[in-house]
């Protein structure tokens, strides 16, 4: 129940708690067998330690019943706290049946972990004493179910985004700038989906532009419009806007399990535009300008290391995780306060940012950092990791 930066969901909650109480009984468990072990060794010990005096019934009920009351009591000081923090952020009240499936989550995982606890421990036993038949047997079960898993059946289904028709790369541009954008279902690679984009561009008329804008999405392949929409008017609608979808999964889920596609199109994405200015006579040259967002800010940094930098005019980030930079001399790197992709970096833990906007504890609050990423596009603009016109999108110029 450490205050987080957002609302934490009833699911998450519930997971965080059950995934807790395991832990604490995994603890509970070892104590308690060195204790016995230590016994055994002093049985004099053993005997102060529970008098005869002593009601193990009674003090056991004692205990429960100060721990539910606690409990109770930390539950409604956390609601009142996400009720208020809830009506801050632009959110919808929490439901009232919250902690009714945080507790039933929480009960399901304590009830699985409990059971895969006892099973290894009668798996442990029937194998020390029958031989390794059993446990063999367990571990072709296991293949089995593993190799039926991973079937042509698309587990992340639930996960993947598709870009609306009216996303602002698939529509036009009301100040006449150029947009050129590629799905992710038009190439087979990143690297193709990056050339195709560039290829576009060109043949729209993008390299006759006074600027280019390269544009690197989200990990669900999402551009912000507001973002878009501020460039064009900045330049005058004398810009082309070129992007390339490398994925259609959340960005914290790119971002945890998978970079590479982003990093691999962002890099041809950016050395491709750059070559085709390049090629051009140098007084014909557009200005090139790199906009990223969220993961797309960190494959951006990782795709400007390996050009010139004079090469690029200006830089914008937004929601960059871990609030990270690239070092270029015209860059500017927005961010919420209570984003926690912008501070889900190591430094979080021992380290309060400037910026945090609620208690902070070493450890502690970098984890719960992590643990609000699903929840991280649930408040509305301006908060999380949700970025709109209220931000101030202004291109660094040469």
């Amino acid at each position: 129940m450490v205050p987080s930066l957002l609302p934490r969901p009833a699911l998450v909650q519930g997971l965080l708690t059950g995934a807790l109480v395991l832990i604490a009984l995994g603890i509970l468990g070892v104590a308690r067998r060195v204790r016995v072990q230590g016994a055994r060794h002093d049985v004099a010990r053993r005997v102060r330690a529970t008098p005869e005096s002593a009601d193990p019934g009674r003090r056991d009920w004692t205990a429960l019943a100060g721990s539910t009351i606690a409990l109770a009591l930390l539950a409604w000081l956390t609601q009142a706290h996400l009720t208020t923090q809830a009506a801050a952020l632009g959110m919808p009240a929490l439901p009232t049946t919250y902690w009714l499936v945080a507790g039933v989550c929480a009960l399901a995982v304590l009830a699985g972990g409990l059971a895969v606890g006892v099973g290894g421990r009668r798996l442990a036993r029937v194998t020390r004493l029958r031989g390794p038949g059993p446990l063999a047997a367990a571990l072709l079960a296991g293949v089995t179910v593993t190799t039926a898993a991973s079937a042509p059946a698309d587990l992340l289904a639930p996960l993947r985004k598709t870009l609306d028709a009216d996303h602002v790369m698939l529509t036009s541009s009301p100040l006449g700038a150029s947009r050129s954008f590629v799905r992710v279902t038009e190439a087979a690679t990143p690297e193709e989906g990056a050339d195709l984009a560039v290829e576009r561009m060109v043949a729209d008329g993008g390299l006759e532009r006074g600027a280019i804008v390269v544009a690197l999405p989200t990990g669900s392949g999402w551009v912000n419009d507001a973002a878009v929409e501020a460039f064009e008017a900045q330049l005058g609608g004398d810009v082309a806007v070129v992007s390339a979808q490398y994925g259609d999964l959340p960005s914290w889920w790119s971002f945890l399990i998978d970079q590479e596609p982003a990093m691999r199109s962002a890099e041809t994405l950016l050395s491709g535009v750059i070559e085709e200015v390049d090629a051009l006579p140098e007084a014909e040259q557009p200005d090139v300008y790199l906009f990223g967002e969220s993961l797309g800010a960190l494959a951006g940094q990782e795709a400007l290391a390996g050009v010139d930098p004079q090469a690029v005019c200006g830089v914008v980030w937004s929601g960059a995780p871990g609030g990270a930079l690239s070092g270029h001399p015209r860059e500017r790197s927005l961010h919420n306060a209570d984003d926690p992709v912008a501070h889900l970096a190591v430094r979080t833990a021992w380290q309060r940012p400037q910026d945090w906007p609620t208690t902070w504890l070493p450890g502690l609050s970098y984890a719960t950092t992590a643990l609000d990423l699903p929840a991280s596009l649930d408040p509305g603009l301006g908060h999380g990791h949700r970025y709109g016109p209220e931000q101030d999108w202004s291109l660094p110029e040469c």
